[in-house]
């Protein structure tokens, strides 16, 4: 037998989930996760009710930052105008439900979303 016949020959066997052993918290946010994507609600700048000011240089501000003593990067949205409770909800929705925590002057959001982010943002038109 040649390398092609024994690979085809392999059986591979699907992974086995043990959600029973998971830990509540862990099963909680694997839920969150999981859930299916909602359709985006706004298409074009004119229709959201928020906007999303350029920086002095001309770049969308969304940017990565890793707070103190932590591994985990964050994803800081600045210059946001309107409706923000609305930006956050659809913000959601780009990224995959994560959680989004809303400070003074920005909004966050756990996890590396930069990119999602910058190319929904130009998606919008801002």
């Amino acid at each position: 037998m040649n390398k092609t016949q024994v690979l085809k020959s392999l059986v591979l066997r699907q992974p086995k989930e043990n959600l029973r052993r998971l830990h509540p918290v862990a099963q909680l946010k694997r839920e969150q996760y999981s859930q299916t994507p909602e359709p985006l609600q706004y298409k074009t700048r004119e229709e959201s009710p928020f906007r999303v000011l350029r920086s002095q240089n001309g770049n969308l501000p969304v940017y990565k930052k890793y707070f103190v003593r932590s591994e985990v990067p964050r994803t800081v949205i600045r210059h946001i105008e309107g409706d923000v409770n609305e930006f956050i909800k659809e913000l959601r929705k780009v990224c995959s439900n994560a959680d989004v925590i809303e400070k003074v002057g920005r909004v966050e959001v756990n996890g590396s979303h930069t990119i999602s982010v910058r190319k929904w943002l130009t998606q919008l038109g801002f």
